[in-house]
């Protein structure tokens, strides 16, 4: 830790302090007291005199913490000193003053403000009954009778730092906005930013509640808890470190040590929730040495939010920073792997843990006064929640988009499926022929085809004679074996476009297309004799079959019902004539056989 600190001080190193005059050309200007001031360890209330020499005294850079300027070891109480020559006060009217206020950033871990001599205002409480208030910002209105004849203020800060706080924290004026001006610019310039902590955090408790809402309706991603959780307690850290909790009613009515609990709570936390939503993004199961690691941070937490008092924060920061600081390379070098190997969630996020990498460092050092940067948390927060809330969008973008596929596989399963329903509804189970429903399906085709291209269709009716006779001879299975011969018989005869049909019991149907009554008789004929010539072996029992077959020609006009009935009727016309024949509609044969029985 020291060594980064190091490292970044010298990076940004800064020429060795000069005492400067600051000077305020009217009472309308801001002006920065960033700079050199004077600066004496110890304690005297003479210090606080304007006529006091300080000449002697050191310069020390505000805001920065003393430690980093040659005050290492330095506990207990410090004096800050620095002049403000203020311009336009007319003649000497200090009245036209009035306006003027002066900000103070953070300063570790109490301290008292005296202009002009006289004490103005105080943050926290010294010992005997010490109360660190270390990062409260406060604003000042300037007593006209602060200013002497010629125009000077002289700003003086007792400054107490907590002994319990060692190498472990910042000191004095370490931090913030020091300002002079106007007291509504002022306010202006210290709570701009402030709202936009609070922007931030109202935006971090948005995102947590949304997404714990999605855990509860969907326990099955875990995802979501971790994610919901962390952005819950980001926005806790974030208003923690805003100066709303010294200013809102029932904020400002929480003990401050209970806000610092909280806020160290929370952050001392945030890595064991970090590693386990990462483990959950990346799909991977946390090794032992990462439980260990979460563990202990855990522990941290609550033992700094359950230990009474103030100290053991300042005594646990340290040993923190120093835990947080290899977990952070590692979590990066471990987004960067599984990015390099493909994992589409660590793509996304790797520039988010990049940029949390680079704010969390700079917080760091920045704790430890090393540097004086703003610090960048809340914002590293955002770009990692931002990018993870890509990453859990990316994943369920995916998802729906595979259950969308899936869906619409298994849609197009369904359909066939149904397709092969609807198929087996139009088929006969013992021949595999199509049954009445499938014939009739066929035949309408068959009649619209018909009306567009003017060409005509036979229809036959074909029964098997003294079939039940078989049956009663031979049994039920033997007479099942029969029809299916007889139908694959039938179908060899058959062209491509003929059609085929067990219209029902015995009865076989045909659809002809583009074919003339003649045509029809003649592969009646031709059917019948070949049955009659086949014969058929079922268990040692040689069988053989004739069929009677009825032939009639669609005309247009005609429904199917009408030229079905009129097969019908020219296949019972050759029953009653014999059986073993063929009969045309409206030949001879059926003038002779008249009415048919339906049980001949």
């Amino acid at each position: 830790m020291r060594l980064i600190a190091l490292l970044l001080l010298c990076l940004g190193s800064v020429a060795p302090a000069q005492a400067v005059e600051f000077e305020l050309e009217s009472v309308d200007q801001v002006v920065y007291l960033h700079g050199a001031w004077r600066f004496r360890a110890g304690d005297d209330p003479r210090w606080a005199d304007p006529d006091y020499n300080h000449g002697p005294w050191d310069n020390i850079l505000v805001p920065r913490d003393w430690r980093r300027q040659g005050h290492d070891e330095l506990t207990g109480f410090a004096w800050y000193r620095a002049t403000v020559q203020i311009g336009g006060l007319d003649g000497g009217r200090r009245d036209l003053a009035h306006p003027l206020s002066i900000s103070l950033g953070k300063v570790h871990s109490a301290y008292e403000l005296y202009l002009g001599g006289k004490l103005v205002g105080s943050a926290g409480r010294f010992p005997p009954d010490p109360l660190p208030l270390s990062d409260r910002y406060r604003l000042f209105s300037i007593p006209p009778e602060a200013i002497d004849d010629d125009g000077k203020l002289l700003v003086a800060v007792r400054v107490w730092r907590h002994p319990a706080l060692g190498e472990s924290s910042t000191s004095g004026l370490y931090e913030g906005k020091f300002f002079i001006g106007p007291g509504f610019e002022l306010t202006k310039q210290v709570w701009f930013g402030e709202a936009f902590a609070l922007m931030l955090a109202i935006s971090y408790l948005g995102f947590g509640i949304y997404h714990l809402y999605l855990y509860a309706r969907n326990p099955r991603l875990p995802e979501l808890l971790w994610f919901g959780l962390i952005a819950c307690l980001v926005s806790v850290y974030t208003l923690e470190m805003s100066q709303w909790k010294h200013v809102v009613g029932w904020l400002q009515a929480i003990p401050y040590v209970l806000h610092k609990k909280i806020e160290y709570g929370v952050i001392y936390l945030l890595p064991a929730l970090g590693i386990e939503l990462l483990c959950c993004l990346l799909r991977v199961q946390p090794p032992t040495w990462a439980r260990v690691y979460q563990a202990w941070f855990v522990l941290i937490s609550l033992v700094a939010v359950l230990v009474p008092g103030y100290d053991i924060l300042a005594y646990s920061l340290f040993y923190w920073q120093l835990s947080v600081v290899p977990g952070l390379f590692a979590t990066l070098v471990l987004v960067v792997w599984f990015a390099a190997r493909g994992n589409l969630e660590a793509r996304t996020m790797t520039v988010g843990w990049a940029l949390f990498l680079f704010c969390a460092l700079n917080d760091i050092v920045v704790a430890q006064g090393a540097v004086q940067h703003p610090r960048l948390l809340s914002f590293g927060f955002a770009a990692i929640l931002i990018t993870m809330a890509i990453s859990l969008a990316n994943r369920f973008t995916r998802m729906y988009s595979h259950l969308d596929g899936e869906v619409q596989r298994r849609t197009k399963e369904l359909e066939r499926t149904n397709e092969k329903l609807v198929e087996a509804a139009r088929l006969d189970i013992l021949t595999g022929l199509l049954n009445r429903r499938g014939f009739a399906d066929k035949v309408e085709q068959e009649i619209a085809r018909s009306g567009r291209s003017g060409r005509g269709f036979v229809v036959m009716m074909g029964d098997l004679d003294r079939f039940k006779a078989c049956n009663d001879q031979h049994g039920h299975a033997c007479g099942d074996f029969v029809l299916q011969q007889v139908a694959e018989l039938l179908r060899g005869q058959l062209r491509d476009v003929d059609t085929l049909a067990r219209w029902g019991g015995e009865e076989f149907i045909f659809l002809l297309p583009e074919t003339t009554l003649e045509g029809g008789e003649t592969l009646a004929e031709k059917l019948r004799t070949t049955l009659e010539c086949t014969l058929f072996s079922y268990e040692n029992n040689v069988l053989s079959m004739t069929m009677t077959i009825g032939v009639a020609a669609f005309s247009t006009g005609m429904r199917l019902e009408d030229c079905v009935a009129r097969a019908d009727a020219a296949l019972y016309a050759g029953k009653q004539a014999g059986r073993n024949r063929v009969v045309v509609d409206g030949d001879e044969t059926m003038e002779l056989a008249g009415e048919v029985p339906s049980s001949a």
